[in-house]
């Protein structure tokens, strides 16, 4: 359902220009709603990673200094956005 409604903004505001021109991307509201709601369950980036600078404790579980963690993205989000 949202698909033709997405298509249609599109060749309405675009047309059969090649590229979407600023203006156009201003114009593209619907475009731009789906785009912010599916971009947290899509991300570009999956994952990240980080060293660990400082002994630290999580949970009780020790993190020794020099300690590379890797951080999804996406679980990151739904973790905050669904709850533990």
């Amino acid at each position: 359902m949202f698909t033709y409604r997405l298509l249609a903004e599109i060749d309405d505001v675009v047309g059969d220009n090649a590229f979407i021109s600023e203006e156009d991307r201003t114009k593209l509201k619907y475009t731009t709603q789906v785009i912010k709601e599916t971009l947290p369950f899509y991300t570009p980036v999956a994952m990240t990673t980080r060293y660990n600078v400082k002994e630290t404790y999580v949970d009780g579980f020790r993190i020794p200094k020099g300690t590379e963690i890797a951080v999804s993205s996406t679980l990151l989000y739904f973790t905050m956005y669904f709850g533990k």
